[in-house]
């Protein structure tokens, strides 16, 4: 795993694009590139990712962009790879949302009033975030890490469960607690809302807190 130069955090989001029992596609392996040193910048960068039945990506379109690192989340996410959805036992394709939120390299600064994913019209079949809460660096933790969880999305937007999947760090609280209290716009099959699956990165990096 690479460690970026920001606090980012990248989300992928999943749905059903098949009929039946479903079981939504499980995060196998990811890696998330440094971002550029001399970014001072921050925001979402969001991309619609389609899979195969293998799990593999096989395209993206983007949802939200920010320079330079919508290109950058493209060029991961093309590497990344999972289990498979499942659709009453058999491998199916699906849908993808990854979402990279990436903070300004400070400690302390001011969001802004009306961020721009609030405005943003995603498709219907993949959960939008409609409330993001950015994870503060641990007091008890030194230096950078990445955290990867997996966390379920009700069919009303709100995050049921949170897993940690990568290997235990002093990121891992401050992690968990911030995706929780990530709310959604539910994914729709049909028109109507469903269940869905979110997989995120974040990354953590000690930062100057300025003069």
């Amino acid at each position: 795993m690479r460690f970026g130069s920001t606090i980012g955090f990248i989300l992928a989001a999943v749905t059903a694009t098949a009929q039946g029992e479903w079981k939504p596609p499980r995060l196998a392996s990811a890696q998330v590139g440094a971002a550029p040193w001399n970014v001072q910048s921050g925001g979402i960068a969001a991309l619609d990712v389609s899979l195969d039945a293998a799990g593999a990506v096989v395209s993206t379109s983007v949802v939200q962009d920010l320079a330079p690192f919508g290109a950058l989340l493209n060029e991961d996410i093309r590497s990344w790879r999972f289990e498979a959805a499942r659709d009453g036992g058999q491998a199916v394709p699906s849908r993808v949302l990854a979402l990279g939120f990436f903070r300004p390299p400070a400690l302390h600064f001011a969001a802004p009033s009306s961020p721009r994913y609030r405005n943003t019209v995603a498709p219907e079949e993949l959960p939008w975030p409609t409330s993001v809460v950015v994870p503060p660096y641990p007091p008890n933790a030194i230096g950078s890490a990445k955290v990867i969880l997996e966390s379920d999305i009700s069919s009303r937007g709100a995050v049921t469960a949170v897993r940690i999947v990568s290997p235990p760090t002093a990121f891992d609280g401050a992690a968990a607690d911030t995706a929780r209290q990530w709310k959604y716009r539910p994914a729709a099959r049909a028109g109507k809302p469903v269940d869905s699956r979110a997989f995120l990165v974040f990354s953590f990096v000690a930062v100057s807190a300025g003069p």
